[in-house]
């Protein structure tokens, strides 16, 4: 069993280390600096060095405040990407120097690929949590993650078999949120670049080459009309959280359209008259609410796309051209 200890610091340290890779050289250096800590590698006494100790506790510093400012933590984490994982790497590589060159390739090839995944999941929590309005959530976020490295830390060194149930649970939770954080990325990447292609080019027209995906699951009145939008689930029943997809109107109808591995899927959002259907200007993204059939749905539409949804909609005004007349009045309120 002791010949596995050194595996799990291969398995915890990269994972620490996509987290916050400066707390956990200056945890790692400290302990190997004053004996905190049985059982580390020989490799590890370069932490201990005076000047490596200095720069990580620098830079340490500069993470604590830049983690706790909106989006300003998203910033550092992007500048972070090669950083995290290539520490990971070395940090895994170290800690199996024991092993031979096949030992250590195989733990720069985990380190690396686990730092990454930390990494990513990181960063995109963060994206998650800069959706929110207030302030206080970055700084909550930060400390439990500073929190959590040192914890994991003491675990693997301290208690190494109880820190393998951890390190197993967050593997297999990093691979369950992994979808939903790049939909985050692609969501918030989206707002951003509609954005800025609204500043520069006049708002986009309704596609009228869809994908071929999405051309057989348009629905189209008698007179073949259907429209389609880029747009991204905010909350629709049927389709994942901040879901990339396509805002089809049609007659009386509105629905979302996404990708799936096996073809597209639909998720209606209205059929017939709604009881209440809006558009409220936002920071990034604008954002549809519509209420029907005791639901209320949440679709997102990048500025480059929101004021031609507006006009086909005819927002806040009831559309003339969306619905029969006697179902207008039941669809504003």
């Amino acid at each position: 069993m002791e010949n596995l200890a050194p595996w799990i610091s291969v398995l915890g340290l990269p994972i620490a280390s996509g987290v916050n890779l400066y707390a956990t050289v200056l945890v790692l250096g400290l302990s190997q600096r004053f004996g905190w800590a049985e059982g580390l590698p020989q490799a590890f006494e370069i932490l201990a060095n005076p000047i490596v100790l200095t720069v990580a506790g620098v830079l340490y510093v500069l993470e604590f405040f830049a983690d706790k400012i909106p989006f300003l933590d998203t910033l550092w984490d992007g500048l972070h990407t090669f950083i995290r994982p290539a520490g990971a790497a070395f940090l895994a590589v170290s800690a199996a120097a024991d092993y031979g060159p096949a030992g250590q390739l195989l733990a720069m090839l985990l380190g690396g690929a686990l730092g990454l995944g930390a990494h990513s999941a990181k960063a995109g929590a963060r994206l998650l949590v800069n959706t929110s309005p207030e302030p206080v959530s970055n700084s909550i976020v930060s400390v439990a993650e500073d929190f959590g490295v040192v914890g994991l830390l003491v675990l693997i060194y301290a208690y190494p078999w109880a820190a393998l149930g951890v390190v197993l649970g967050l593997i297999a939770l990093m691979a369950a949120v992994m979808p939903m954080l790049f939909r985050v990325l692609r969501f918030l990447l989206g707002g951003i670049g509609g954005m800025m292609a609204s500043w520069f080019g006049a708002p986009k027209a309704a596609l009228t080459e869809p994908p071929d995906w999405l051309a057989g699951l348009i629905p189209r009145d008698a007179a073949g009309r259907a429209q389609a939008f880029p747009c991204f689930a905010r909350r629709v029943r049927g389709a994942p959280r901040f879901q990339p997809g396509y805002l089809v109107v049609s007659s009386a109808n509105l629905q979302f359209v996404f990708k799936t591995l096996l073809g597209g899927k639909t998720a209606p959002l209205m059929e017939g008259p709604a009881l209440d259907l809006r558009f409220k200007k936002r920071l990034l993204f604008d954002t549809l609410f519509v209420t029907a059939g005791g639901k209320r749905s949440v679709i997102c539409v990048s500025k480059d796309w929101s004021a031609t949804v507006q006009t086909t909609l005819r927002l806040p005004d009831a559309p003339a051209d969306f619905g029969a007349p006697e179902t207008l009045a039941s669809r504003h309120t």
